[in-house]
């Protein structure tokens, strides 16, 4: 059965996409290796060896990382390395070689050209290999209840099977539900699939890699079970850098708040604060401090959802809101211990409740600590309801999974980025 099948589908087979990318990038170090050595080579040094010595050794630890990251099923469906993983990663190794080389001789120039070849080598080879490769060709064997989740990403091309092919054209990965029962036929396809360098993924890990959201329709089981899995050793760093960040952050925020709380007062006359009850990590409610961004006794009436063109808001507020600068005194709730710098916006008692009666498992959010921004407010912005609610929380939902300095490193540029140039999810 075997042999016949071998023969069926070998001249079927198309050369993997992703070698490329990894040819690119050794292509790439092989080159700032050379310019390197030329740099090295034109000067009359008796310790030429030892430098392009140090140089090989930036560039072997290099290449180990691209080959670690060739591997990650996140390169595979992306089809590009993150930057801001690659950055932060290329900047330490490169200043770990450099504080080893100190008391050593090195060409400094030689090592300076190294390093920015390769930056812009691989800055320029993402951008050139995500704009001119086609997008990923995932096959589903139908029926399946994910393909909804699916349909809506333009990375990727959609196929169909309803029964197994004979050959493998045309399909870099095969999406399957680790809840269904598959056939004996197709479990078999799926075994000589993989034999012949084609995939299966699971359809939660595509679509969480793909959204970087977890859906909550699909949070059952395991996936829940990482989730709460998912508190690391990241958490206890995470306490230290809130409250370095409130001590750096201190001077330049006490007077920005002056001058805020003076227009505040001058816009709409009243209080400057707004203190609001809202549920802290572990469900424990606190009082989440903020500049006040609407006119006053807004809320007399109680409490409703937040909208784009809120009436309720002043004309300073909505600049206040825009710019994230209405959340300045949160950072008095970050020096507490209530409040976390990154992670998912607090919300109002009377609401969680409401939203943990409506949303399964809508709790597991409180296994982090709130934060003044966070993953779903610079990937969607304001939820005015519980269908919008209900997407906000898949991507808290994917912070609590993956909280790491990486991400919230992405949190806090993807912020500045909102607060610089009004663009972005708010």
């Amino acid at each position: 059965m075997m042999g016949i099948f071998q023969k069926t589908i070998t001249s079927e087979l198309k050369p993997p996409k992703l070698p490329r990318l990894g040819f690119i990038d050794y292509l790439g170090l092989a080159l700032a290796c050379l310019l390197a050595y030329w740099q090295i080579a034109t000067r009359s040094d008796a310790n030429q060896g030892q430098s392009f010595l140090f140089i090989l050794i930036l560039a072997s630890l290099n290449a180990h990382f691209l080959l670690n990251q060739l591997k990650s099923i996140e390169t595979l469906l992306q089809k590009q390395r993150t930057l801001t993983l690659f950055i932060p990663s290329f900047a330490a190794l490169s200043t770990l070689v450099i504080q080893a080389l100190s008391r050593s001789y090195y060409s400094g120039r030689a090592l300076l050209l190294f390093i920015i070849f390769w930056t812009i080598w691989m800055l320029a080879s993402r951008l050139l290999y995500q704009h001119f490769m086609p997008p990923l060709k995932l096959a589903i064997i139908h029926p399946a209840s994910f393909v909804a989740e699916l349909e809506r990403e333009s990375k990727i091309e959609l196929s169909y099977l309803s029964v197994p092919p004979k050959s493998f054209e045309g399909i870099d990965f095969v999406v399957i539900d680790p809840a269904s029962n598959y056939s004996k036929d197709w479990l078999q396809w799926l075994a000589h699939a993989d034999i012949y360098g084609v995939r299966s993924l699971s359809a939660p890990l595509v679509i969480e890699t793909l959204t970087r959201r977890i859906p909550i329709n699909m949070l059952k089981g395991e996936w829940a079970f990482e989730i709460l899995a998912g508190r690391n050793s990241y958490l206890g760093w995470k306490r230290l850098f809130d409250l370095l960040g409130v001590v750096l952050l201190s001077p330049f925020l006490l007077l920005l708040a002056a001058f805020i709380s003076i227009a505040i007062y001058l816009d709409d006359p009243g209080t400057v604060f707004f203190w609001q009850e809202r549920c802290g990590k572990k469900g424990k409610p606190f009082q989440m401090l903020k500049f006040r961004t609407m006119r006053e006794n807004a809320e007399i009436n109680g409490s409703a959802f937040a909208e784009e063109n809120d009436p309720r808001v002043t004309k300073l507020g909505k600049w206040l809101r825009k710019t994230r600068m209405d959340e300045i005194p949160q950072f008095w709730n970050v020096l507490r211990g209530d409040m976390s710098i990154i992670g998912p916006r607090p919300e109002q008692i009377g609401f969680a409740a409401q939203f943990a009666q409506d949303i399964p498992l809508y709790e597991l959010r409180h296994n982090v600590k709130p934060g003044i921004t966070g993953w779903a407010q610079v990937m969607q912005g304001y939820a005015a309801g519980t269908d919008e609610t209900k997407v906000k929380l898949c991507y808290d939902f994917y912070y609590v999974k993956h909280v790491s300095l990486g991400l919230d490193l992405r949190i806090i540029f993807q912020t500045f980025q909102t607060i610089l140039t009004f663009f972005g999810a708010r």
